[in-house]
């Protein structure tokens, strides 16, 4: 067969299910062979960084290797960002990208397109010929698993309508669960739990398996420790009356007492970034175990005193039978007046401390409705922005892996190539888009063509404050004219409608009630687009 037919067959056999792009005369035969011949789903962008967005969404909600393909030259480099992005989040990726005729000096679209791709953090393969296609390829897809990272698969475009014998792909990964045997710092780790007495369990993202949240609840309530989650743990341990919700700048009020008062902090599969660790405020002054499947995680940012280099679950049941063996009695930390205080924050809906001007609605208020509208099972995504600081902690999911963020490279304007993927992973359920008035106009708009096409349930919330928020804030701190943050944007909603959506404006509690009605009615196979109003000066500040 010719190598674009070739590739299209790999990619099947490798298992890939969703393929996500923008053609040029680099990929365009690949893709057709792809979608007639191997009768793949494919989903084509309006500008590529969306491409490579839409298979990072889709790779953190299927838990599958995403995969995206591009043309050469201009169609790479418009990926840098999103790229960046899956860098930055750790996100397995392979984006498949023609490349410039090697004959061709003067062609152009021509770049080094290694140094491009290595520029942003990515691996680079090359398909090195025809005959080693299969090979160079089940590399490029071992690599993203394994190192965590997106990885550029580079396609000479000279290669394309060359003649192959096909062999076919195979694609394996190795056993990675692990428990720590006896070892100083697994010693280290019983001795500090057993001689605290206000202990905190921490889980993250790499503690999202079902097994592993149960170990870990098992852990925590014989210790008597509460509960928390970085942000990109959302979800985890949702049941447990405990749950204090998230650690770190967004926390609730009990929650940064529980947590700013524990002594001992057990982290599990999180990085405990600087944010997570409330930029060092939650941290100080506390022994830290952190256990993750991932060395390279282990102390990253914050210093601690035991790392465990193991699956967090395996390690959380080895950590009771630890334990129960030394008879160390509970903390007692999980008391009757931390739960009864977290009782009382769930029942008391949170409003802006400072009223919104009229023409606008409050910005918890908003998040709160949609929380309660839509259906628990949803995915949920966010875009960048100052709204983060009502929609990370108001709006909930099942699991870690049904939220995606994009604040990885803190770009604003990732939202929506993110939320297509996710959509397409999601299983036929709703995925609700959460992004700011200036994310969306930066990079959401053309994208909502493909929504539209592909007529993805999707819900969109765009919080309109009419500025860039972390802009504003710089100005309003310092008691300087914000006016240079503020923008005077077209209607969103007819924009939508005009792509196709079903939408609707915002600006009171009235019209929410009524935006929330047509939610509830809305026609699935159609995105659904509400513009709510806010008030900048209302909004909260870090």
């Amino acid at each position: 067969m010719k190598v674009y037919e070739a590739l299209a067959h790999a990619l099947t056999d490798i298992g890939v299910k969703q393929l996500f792009g923008l053609i040029g005369d680099g990929n365009l035969f690949m893709v057709d062979s792809y979608l007639r011949d191997r009768k793949g789903k494919y989903i084509g962008a309006v500008h590529e960084a969306g491409a490579v967005l839409m298979a990072l969404g889709y790779a953190r909600v299927s838990e599958e290797i995403g995969v995206a393909t591009v043309t050469h030259g201009p169609a790479l480099t418009n990926t840098m960002t999103a790229l960046v992005e899956g860098v930055k989040t750790a996100t397995p990726m392979v984006l498949l990208a023609g490349d410039t005729s090697v004959d061709d000096r003067e062609h152009a679209q021509k770049i080094d397109q290694r140094a491009f791709v290595e520029a942003t953090g990515a691996g680079f393969e090359l398909m090195r010929s025809p005959q080693t296609l299969t090979e160079d390829l089940v590399r490029a897809f071992y690599r993203a698993k394994v190192e965590r990272r997106p990885v550029v698969f580079n396609m000479p475009i000279e290669f394309q309508w060359l003649e192959v014998d096909y062999v076919k792909a195979a694609l394996r990964f190795p056993e990675t669960r692990s428990v720590i045997a006896a070892s100083t710092d697994m010693d280290n780790a019983i001795g500090i739990i057993a001689s605290s007495h206000k202990p905190v369990i921490v889980g993250g993202r790499d503690a999202r398996a079902p097994d592993v949240q149960a170990a870990i609840l098992r852990l925590a309530e014989r210790i008597g420790a509460p509960v928390a989650t970085s942000v990109r743990g959302k979800g985890l341990f949702a049941s447990d009356p405990f749950n204090l919700g998230l650690c770190g700048t967004v926390s609730n009020p009990v929650a940064l007492e529980a947590i700013g008062g524990a002594d001992c902090l057990i982290v599990f599969g999180a990085s405990l970034n600087k944010f997570t660790g409330g930029l060092g405020g939650l941290t100080k002054g506390k022994r830290i175990i952190q256990i993750n499947p991932e060395v390279s995680q282990i102390g990253r940012f914050t210093p601690v005193d035991a790392g465990l280099v193991g699956d967090p679950g395996l390690t959380a049941d080895a950590m009771v039978k630890w334990l129960d063996e030394a008879e160390i009695p509970s903390s007692g930390y999980r008391s009757d007046d931390l739960l009864q205080k977290l009782k009382a924050l769930r029942s008391t809906p949170p409003r802006l401390k400072r009223a919104s001007a009229a023409g606008t609605v409050d910005l918890f208020e908003l998040l709160g409705a949609v929380n309660q509208a839509l259906p628990k099972d949803r995915v949920y995504v966010t875009d960048t922005g100052r709204f983060l600081f009502g929609a990370w902690p108001l709006i909930q999911v099942q699991n870690p892996r049904d939220y995606v963020d994009t604040i990885g490279f803190a770009s604003i304007g990732l939202g929506v190539g993110a939320a297509i993927g996710a959509a397409a992973a999601a299983g036929g359920r709703t995925t609700l888009l959460v992004a700011g008035d200036g994310g969306f106009m930066l990079g959401g708009v053309s994208e909502l063509a493909t929504m539209a096409r592909e007529q993805l349930d999707v819900v969109i919330v765009v919080c309109n404050d009419s500025s860039y928020g972390a802009e504003y804030i710089q100005y309003a701190g310092r008691n300087m004219d914000a006016g240079t943050s503020m923008h005077r944007w077209p209607e969103f909603a007819p924009i939508a409608a005009a792509f196709g959506f079903e939408s609707l404006t915002v600006r009171s509690s009235e019209e929410l009630k009524a935006a929330m009605a047509a939610l509830a009615k809305r026609d699935k196979k159609r995105p659904f687009f509400i513009d709510a109003k806010l008030d900048a000066a209302a909004l909260p500040h870090p």
